[in-house]
């Protein structure tokens, strides 16, 4: 057994901007990393669990294949809005499918992970450990105002990005000695920011809903990483995207992958 010390890879919160998570991902594969922990919030919850499970490459699989009508079902539903637009049951049911992460619970999985979700009413961070994965998965990603709220215990969870958008606090709890996070929000300084010298029209409920989000997301992001600074930090260029623009993916891999590549010595020196 390796005596390495024991790496956790953080994955962040971020929606569409998510899928630079699986780039991220296949270019440690290609360069034989793999994390001893994984922690995840929102859609950085939701391809952790996949890492975790030891199920990854079937999602990727799932994901490439994924066609515009099958996600869109995801989006749109008919529910009569309660506490979301969205009541989140088809991605449930989604994540449940056999071949992805079915019913396993925390315990059937290969590695140490955890899913961060928000305490609505009691304004703090809940790390989901135990249970259910795919459960877990979906409180994590409940963003407000979108998706349905879960209520787990006495506690009602929504999207975990709003107190603890990068979870390196949870990956240190899991025993992890060193830290790689990945930050899918940060605009990078080369990058163009969404509506850059573009006309402002007024926005739609979800999209001013997901933007104030984002902005608490960002500040949040900044003075935690300024605490408790990771030992690596990969930042994809996926801040100009807008959170549900799913429709990115070949783009978003890509900037995952080349962060990686940028910081591959440092990687092959930790092999």
């Amino acid at each position: 057994m390796s005596s390495r010390r024991k790496t956790a890879l953080v994955l962040g919160s971020g929606g569409a901007r998510g899928w630079a998570h699986i780039g991220v991902i296949r270019a440690l594969k290609r360069i034989g990393f793999e994390p001893d922990i994984v922690t995840g919030t929102s859609i950085g919850a939701l391809i952790g669990a996949m890492v975790a499970a030891d199920i990854f490459d079937a999602f990727d699989r799932e994901v490439a294949t994924m066609s515009p009508v099958k996600l869109a079902k995801f989006f749109t539903e008919i529910h009569f809005p309660q506490a979301g637009i969205l009541s989140g049951k088809p991605i449930l049911e989604w994540l449940k499918q056999p071949h992805l992460l079915g019913n396993r619970t925390f315990a059937d999985l290969k590695k140490p992970f955890a899913a961060v979700a928000t305490d609505l009413y009691r304004e703090r961070a809940v790390v989901l450990s135990s249970g259910n994965v795919a459960e877990a998965v979906r409180a994590s990603i409940s963003i407000p105002g979108v998706f349905d709220p879960v209520v787990r215990g006495d506690a009602v969870l929504v999207d975990g990005g709003l107190v603890d958008p990068v979870p390196i606090k949870a990956a240190r709890a899991l025993g992890a000695e060193r830290i790689i996070a990945v930050d899918i929000n940060t605009l990078l300084p080369e990058e163009k920011a969404p509506i850059d010298g573009e006309a402002p029209a007024l926005p739609s409920m979800v999209t001013t809903l997901l933007q104030t989000m984002r902005m608490i997301e960002n500040t949040g992001c900044r003075v935690m990483l300024e605490r408790d600074a990771p030992d690596l930090l990969l930042r994809p260029a996926a801040g100009h995207l807008h959170t549900l623009e799913f429709n990115a993916g070949k783009s978003l891999i890509s900037a995952g992958e080349a962060a990686v590549v940028a910081a591959q010595k440092t990687l092959e020196s930790w092999l």
